[in-house]
């Protein structure tokens, strides 16, 4: 009799640990274990909702430590699930580690995971089938932490409200998810972000209707010493994924890359699949060119930026490559730059920037025009959709991103058929 093989780590797992090493080693370096520590404090009971960069709120170091801790847990999840990796899970690992920069705790992450987790027992699915979801779950985190301290304190009638609330939205979170698959048709890359958008907005909608305001958050680091670190850490994680994608993938070559940078099918975007190690190539360069274009335009590297610097080299390995990137760049840079009463680099410009970049499918499948005007549109809505949830959702250019393509997808398909025809009546 066969005896069962025995589940070995996957290596791709280890490498995000290396990842954990170094963000924590950072962390040291740059503060001290007094000041984490009362960071971490800080961090696990602040509201957490949009905007709250945790370096602003409690230091480098604590935000470092709350994202190698958050990293670790989903590490752990992935593990005794027996999850295989593949390009969506490495995606949503580094937006884990990147979220965990602002907005993302302990605290108010494992509600939801375990509504997730509910959700999989009733429904009979195995939890290897819900990793991902469960993950991208924690957009709507805020919630938890808003509920837990709407009141300015902390009393177990609250925290047992929160976690309650946590475990529901969670438990329903693996079905929206699979529900909003038709407004986004693939050509939005944030998912959970739509589906965090309706939850966060319903949630929304009953606090402000029993009575209670959620108020605006607005920390936003721009200590030049803050985005020195940040860059150093970003530039040391991009170029260590590179020379690990060269050495590690037998068959890289440059040919194999430009395969992977000519993409334009937006079902199936697995790179890590289709590409194996070279995927590692293609999210150390994302995460360079975006770093670079934050520094260019004088864009403060804090908490939220370097999450998003972050979220789009883990999409490198599930959607995203420069091709398809570029065009959503420059027409998100257009609209903040010359179409926007906001100053340029202030923080609503400057996540629109970055995240509108979940759009990239549009311009790969469309092309460099119709990617620069999706980015343009997109930052024209991500500004101001916070306002319907209050901030609840972190991923909530996500959530714009779903308006854009019900808006941008009918005018593009008709105009392609126009086009066809007249192509047609000429020859």
């Amino acid at each position: 009799m066969l005896k069962p093989a025995e589940y070995k780590i996957p290596n791709d797992y280890l490498l995000m640990f290396c990842i954990c090493i170094l963000i924590s080693a950072a962390a040291f370096i740059w503060d001290s274990p007094q000041n984490i520590l009362l960071g971490l404090y800080k961090i696990n009971i602040s509201r957490s909702i949009l905007i709250t960069d945790y370096t602003a709120l409690s230091g480098i170091g604590a935000t470092l430590i709350n994202s190698a801790i958050l990293l670790l847990f989903n590490l752990f999840l992935l593990i005794i699930s027996k999850t295989k990796p593949d390009g969506r899970i490495i995606a949503v690992l580094f937006l884990t580690i990147g979220f965990s920069l602002f907005g993302k705790n302990l605290f108010n992450t494992l509600p939801i995971v375990a509504g997730v987790w509910l959700y999989g027992k009733v429904a009979k699915i195995k939890f290897s089938n819900l990793a991902s979801a469960a993950i991208v779950s924690t957009t709507i985190a805020p919630i938890v932490s808003e509920i837990a301290f709407i009141n300015g304190n902390i009393n177990l009638i609250d925290f047992f409200a929160a976690y309650g609330m946590g475990i529901f939205v969670g438990f329903i979170f693996p079905q929206v998810l699979e529900s909003v698959q038709g407004i986004h048709k693939n050509f939005c890359l944030y998912k959970g972000g739509i589906a965090g958008g309706f939850i966060a907005t319903m949630v929304a909608g009953f606090l402000r209707s029993v009575g209670f305001e959620i108020v605006p958050e607005n920390y936003w680091n721009t200590d030049i010493q803050n985005t020195l670190h940040l860059s150093i850490l970003a530039f040391i994680i991009a170029f260590g994924l590179i020379i690990y994608g060269i050495f590690t993938d037998k068959y890289a070559s440059f040919s194999k890359f430009r395969k992977l940078t000519e993409e334009k099918d937006q079902d199936h975007c697995d790179y890590f699949i289709k590409y194996g190690n070279t995927t590692y190539i293609n999210i150390g360069i994302m995460c360079i060119m975006t770093t670079v274009l934050m520094l260019f335009f004088e864009i403060p590297v804090n908490g939220p930026v370097l999450g998003g610097i972050l979220t789009i080299a883990g999409f490198g390995a599930a959607g995203k490559h420069l091709r398809n990137v570029i065009p959503i760049f420059i027409g998100s840079i257009i609209a903040a730059k010359y179409f926007n009463h906001i100053e340029f680099n202030a923080p609503l410009n400057a996540l629109a920037i970055l995240f509108a970049t979940g759009l990239a499918p549009i311009a790969g499948r469309y092309g460099l025009y119709w990617g620069i005007i999706t980015g343009f549109v997109h930052l024209s809505i991500a500004i101001f959709i916070g306002d319907i949830n209050g901030g609840l959702n972190l991923y909530n250019n996500g959530f714009a991103g779903s308006f854009v393509v019900v808006m941008i997808l009918p005018i593009v398909v008709s105009l392609g058929h126009v086009f066809v025809r007249n192509k047609k009546s000429r020859h």
